[in-house]
Order: structure tokens, then C-alpha cells, then sequence
């Protein structure tokens, strides 16, 4: 069911998607271009703990871009297919691995990227997993379909839950921050 004022529409209607790079290791460098790979999507942010660089030439139309959602469409482990992260501006101009894919999308990209964290996008991963492999492909992708408000609605949307994600985040960096800080404690009483 569509509410009123809604619409249906699939991925294709929305955006495209762009395939990731392959390179062979003898193109990984100390220093040069990252390469985000499913590694670096941690909790649907971006994380740089785990970074490959290359030494490639790569189109500008292939570089990553603000708006852009970068996911794990291929993995050895069924559980990370699907899982994405919001190309912000200072992840701009980078690229990703042969594994991922990024979606650009046409219009509300943070609205977007709120449907690929929806459990009806999960949903239709698990419905689309290859049988012998962990993957799914652009062509599923543009064929996921969801319900769509009009532009407004979804800025609105897109707003509401985008406070709610970095309310999350800040909460769990101080989570993190208090276990460190016992750690230090601990360390401390503990040994005299």
C-alpha cells in the first residue's frame, strides 16, 4: 500500500549505479588513491582504519561524489551485502573496489540513503542473493522498488532521520570514549 500523495518507484527511476574499479596489487601504493572497500563502511559511516591507495587513473564520472552512496553489492560473508555509507564532502574525488558499487542518485540523495538503510531494502537484498555467491547486481538494484513521497516529504524525512543517525553516532563515539577512559582507570587502580 502507497499512501496518498505517494508514488511507487524502483531505483532506475531515481539514479544509476556506477561499478567499482578492479586493480591488481601490483597498483597498490603507500599514498594515492583510496580505494573504499567494504571494510570502510563501519555502522553506515565511512571508516579510514582500514585504507588500500592505487596507483590508477580513474575517470572523474567514476569518482566518488557528494550524495553518492557507496555499498558492499559482493562479499564473502552474506551478512555485509547491502550495507552502505553517505559520500559527504570530504569524502569527495575517491573511488571504490570492484565489490562495491555507488548510487547516484538523481534527486534527495540523503533521502536515498535513508531507503537503503529501510528494512525493505534489506528486504530485497535477501531476496535478490545470488545462489552460490553472496551478491547481488546493478540490475537487481534498479529493480528494488519502494514507496515515494513527494520532495518535499522526503527533505522532511530525510531531516528527521538524518538527526536521529547523528544523534546515534555522537552517542556511540562517547560510549566508546567511556570505555577507554575505564580502561585508563582500570589500568590505573588495578596495578597501583
Amino acid at each position: 500500500m502507497v499512501p496518498n500523495g505517494w508514488e511507487r518507484i524502483k531505483l532506475k527511476d531515481i539514479g544509476n549505479c556506477l561499478n567499482g574499479l578492479t586493480y591488481s596489487p601490483k597498483d597498490v601504493v603507500e599514498n594515492g588513491l583510496l580505494v573504499l572497500r567494504s571494510s570502510n563502511i563501519q555502522n553506515s559511516n565511512l571508516s579510514f582504519l582500514d585504507n588500500v591507495y592505487v596507483n590508477i587513473e580513474v575517470p572523474e564520472e567514476s569518482r566518488t561524489r557528494f550524495g553518492d552512496i557507496i555499498l558492499c553489492v559482493r562479499n564473502g560473508s552474506k551478512s555485509l551485502i547491502g550495507k552502505s555509507a553517505f559520500i559527504g564532502k570530504s569524502s569527495e574525488g575517491l573511488t571504490h573496489g570492484a565489490f562495491m558499487s555507488s548510487f547516484r542518485s538523481n534527486d534527495t540523495p540523503e533521502y536515498t540513503f535513508q531507503l537503503f538503510q529501510s528494512p525493505l531494502f534489506f528486504k530485497q537484498v535477501n531476496q535478490n542473493l545470488g545462489a552460490t555467491i553472496n551478491s547481488i547486481n546493478n540490475g537487481n538494484l534498479y529493480n528494488f522498488n519502494f514507496p515515494y513521497p513527494p520532495i518535499e516529504e522526503r527533505k522532511k524525512i530525510a531531516t528527521i532521520l538524518g538527526t536521529w543517525d547523528n544523534a546515534i553516532s555522537t552517542t556511540e563515539r562517547l560510549i566508546d570514549n567511556s570505555k577507554q577512559q575505564k580502561k585508563a582507570l582500570m589500568q590505573q587502580l588495578l596495578t597501583g
